[in-house]
């Protein structure tokens, strides 16, 4: 909850011990609806996964010329960065692809 909006009910009510047993059930009410909110974001990307739904960002597809930056990686003529960038990928994206690529 806001600070600003607990003033304001501190200050609508004058009692304090009553203002205190409202914020909490407002508080109580918030946590109720969170917790309501997040069971239920769960059970929709369970539901999506047994649908088989692929969630995510897509994997990058290999460009065509990385069988020719990889050979000149492999040989050591260049460095991962350097592939990478001539790929226009990071260099961690390029490192993976070396992995997939040995085994």
């Amino acid at each position: 909850m806001l600070k600003e909006t607990e003033s304001r009910i501190r200050a609508l009510v004058e009692n304090e011990f009553l203002a205190d047993q409202i914020l909490d059930l407002i508080r109580q009410d918030e946590a109720s609806r969170h917790a309501d909110l997040v069971k239920r974001q769960s059970e929709g990307l369970k539901n999506a996964r047994d649908r088989g739904v692929r969630l995510g960002r897509p994997p990058a597809k290999r460009p065509r010329k990385f069988t020719s930056v990889y050979t000149m990686y492999v040989a050591g003529e260049i460095s991962a960065r350097s592939a990478a960038q001539m790929l226009h990928v990071s260099p961690g994206t390029f490192k993976r692809w070396v992995l997939e690529e040995g085994t």
